[in-house]
């Protein structure tokens, strides 16, 4: 049974311990290692549109917070996609699809 959960990441402390030509890349790491950790997860699976969220407005400046759905298979593989990306094609549980 699939469980799916929305996850507000703050990726403030991920930026304070690296250069800042590496920022975005230490914030997609984080990415990762929260999803683990909270998910209790053997895998994860980061989304293309989440990496271009954080890459968007260039390496030295990701955002601060994401909003981002966690869905987690029988064989604890868990996929990270943004809110509204998961909101246009339908995929959300709260019912938030257009």
């Amino acid at each position: 049974m699939a469980e799916q959960r929305i996850m507000t990441i703050h990726l403030r402390k991920a930026m304070e311990a690296v250069p800042v030509y590496r920022r975005a890349a230490a914030a997609v790491k984080f990415i990762g290692s929260f999803v683990k950790r909270h998910m209790k997860a053997d895998k994860v699976k980061i989304d293309v549109s989440v990496n271009d969220e954080v890459f968007r407005s260039g390496v030295k400046n990701p955002p601060v917070r994401m909003r981002v759905l966690c869905s987690r298979d029988d064989k604890k593989v868990v996929t990270v996609s943004l809110v509204k990306a998961a909101a246009e094609t339908g995929t959300a549980k709260d019912g938030s699809s257009k």
